[in-house]
């Protein structure tokens, strides 16, 4: 295994191990508002009928409350 790949494994293993449950929740809810508000902005509507409902999916499964 190269230099190149060993520091990338262990880059990506630090990573996992500070990746909490709660700062993963953070980062998807984020996501989540960033999507939503995009998905509001446009003047299709087909959109809010596909979209936001899958959002409201994601969150309920994992428990991600819209705190925005």
């Amino acid at each position: 295994m190269n230099v190149k790949a060993m520091l990338i494994q262990q880059l990506i293993s630090v990573l996992l191990e500070m990746l909490t449950p709660e700062l993963l929740r953070k980062a998807v809810d984020t996501f989540l508002d960033f999507i939503e508000d995009f998905v509001q902005d446009t003047e299709n509507k087909y959109d809010d009928k596909a979209v936001l409902p899958i959002c409201k999916l994601i969150r309920s499964t994992f428990d991600i409350p819209d705190n925005d």
